[in-house]
This record gives C-alpha cells, structure tokens and sequence, in this order.
C-alpha cells in the first residue's frame, strides 16, 4: 500500500540525501495528492508497486524498462511525483538491505543520489524536481538491485556474457561526480568483488558489463592514451558491432557532457555552435559530429578473477 511520509519525515530523509534547501522545498510544494491529481497519484501507484513487487530483484536477462519522463512543462507535482516514490519506497528497501546484512553506510551512499540528481534537474531543465529524466538507476536502486561502492556504480543482474552465455553479471554505471582516474576504478572494482560476493553468493559474478559512450573507441582518436577516459575504455573487451547494432549517442551526451536537455533528434549546425568547447571532451564532440561522423554506445565486458578474497 502506498503512503508517503509527512512532509516533516520527508524534509529530514531530502537532507540526508544531500537534497539542497531549494530542491526539498520545491519538492514539499508539490506533495502529491490522490483527489487533486487523480491521473498522477495512479501512475505513482503504478510504480510504487513496480518497484515493490520487484525488491530484491536484479536485471532479467531480457532487459528492464524504467519509468518515462514527463515534459518539463508538466508541472511541479509530475516534476517531483518520482521523488514522492522513493520517499515511499524508502523504509522497504532499507529493510530488504539490513536483511542482507548491507551496512546503512552503503546504503545512503546509494540512495542518496537522489538528492545529487534533483541538483542536476534543475541544471539541466531550470526547475526543481526528477521528473524530466526518465527513470532507469534510480528505480533499480530502491529495489534492491543498483549499489554505489566507491567511484562507480553496479546493478545486480542476469545477461550475455563474452562468450554468447548467459549468467550472472555486474552491470556498471558511472555516475557524475569525480575524475574517473584509473585509482578510484581499481577500489571500486575491488570493493565490488568482495560487496557481492559477502551479501549475494547465490548470484555468483564472472563479468561486469558496461554499455556507454565512454566506451566508443573512436575517442581515442581524439584524447590522450594517459587520459582517465581512454584507460577506462581500455579495461573492457568491446563486443564487435553488427549492422543494425549501432546505439547513436549524440543526444544523450549533450546531457552528460554539457549538462543540456537530452534529445533524440540530430544535433544540427546551429546547436553546435553554441556548446562550449573548454575541455577536450568537448572539443573531440563538436569536432567529430561536424566531421559527420557519429559517437556510439558500445558494450564491454572486465572478467573477474575466479576466486575473490573476501575481506
């Protein structure tokens, strides 16, 4: 059953999960409510019992399909609704963490993106709220299956493994935040390794994916081979492409690399012409997609060894 906190309980969890004053007060402002916005109160209970009826669940083999974003004009209460769901959601995914003997440390270093998310809404489409994303770490997180250890971030999960096998993998994210230096990669791999296997040995892990940009090797044509980006690429097997493979990536950088609204569309002259090219990253974007070429989404797996040590 459905039932948010009050808005008292939900102002100390927005701050525990590094919300900004202006975040968790907008997000108070758009408490939702089932008589006066009946369409949206049923989408949130639609998805608080996606999520629920789902906890401790990792990625199926076939996919997972998160939750749609609203258009930026929807309004504050759709803007803010998913941060409505997690609230909710909250005190059963901290039970199902304390059940697999998850420390509370681990788990408000993964749940408390959160609050770093509405920082970037509001940067990337001027007003407070998640809405505007759509919703695909945030859902996996508050059931159970997504965990930030470190510098990087991994969902439990089953899918195809280098060798056309399908079994238990690590699918990696890398979430905004740190350089993404080759240090902090080893400790989180590492802190990965031994997480996993303390409080998940039934799901025994011999690869972690990863499916990004970051891993399209034509930015090596464009970034030094010491550059952090580069020797994380460099980590991975690549899966080869295939026609009708190809995952175009131009309109989610525009997101990741310059903080602009993702799009779908081709990313025209004009616009261009408008994205500051202050780092390399930026530079190698502009300059590749006037080239007329693209930037691709590709898959690579890390094997791991067969024996962690477990601390």
């Amino acid at each position: 059953m459905l039932v948010l906190p009050s808005n008292a309980e939900a102002a100390r969890l927005l701050e525990r999960m590094g919300a900004l004053p202006a975040d968790r007060d907008g997000a108070l402002a758009a408490r939702p409510d089932p008589e006066n916005h009946p369409e949206l109160w049923r989408h949130l209970e639609r998805c608080h019992q996606d999520v629920t009826s789902h906890m401790g669940s990792g990625l199926p083999a076939g996919g997972y399909r998160g939750f749609p974003a609203f258009p930026a004009g929807a309004g504050p209460v759709a803007l803010h609704l998913y941060v409505w769901l997690y609230l909710a959601v909250l005190p059963e995914t901290l039970r199902y963490h304390a059940g697999r003997g998850i420390d509370r440390r681990t788990s408000w270093e993964t749940l408390s993106a959160l609050g770093p998310m509405m920082a970037e809404h509001r940067s990337v489409h001027g007003v407070s709220g998640v809405g505007g994303f759509e919703q695909w770490c945030p859902p996996l997180k508050f059931r159970g299956a997504e965990y930030r250890l470190g510098r990087l971030e991994y969902d439990r999960g089953r899918g195809e493994r280098p060798d056309g096998t399908t079994g238990f993998l690590l699918n990696l994210h890398i979430p905004p935040g740190a350089p993404l230096s080759p240090a902090s990669c080893d400790a989180s791999l590492a802190q990965a390794q031994k997480f996993f296997g303390r409080h998940f040995p039934d799901e025994p892990v011999s690869h972690v994916v990863c499916h990004s940009w970051l891993l399209d090797p034509q930015l090596t044509g464009y970034l030094a081979e010491r550059s952090n980006i580069v020797r994380f690429l460099r980590r991975f097997d690549l899966r080869p492409l295939t026609p009708g493979d190809e995952d175009l990536a131009d309109g989610s950088m525009l997101e990741y690399v310059f903080g602009r609204p993702s799009r779908t569309g081709p990313v025209t002259g004009s616009q261009l012409a408008e994205l500051p090219q202050d780092t390399s990253l930026r530079r190698a974007y502009v300059a590749h997609l006037r080239s007329g070429r693209n930037w691709q989404a590709r898959t690579g797996w890390i094997a791991l060894p067969a024996s962690p040590e477990h601390a």
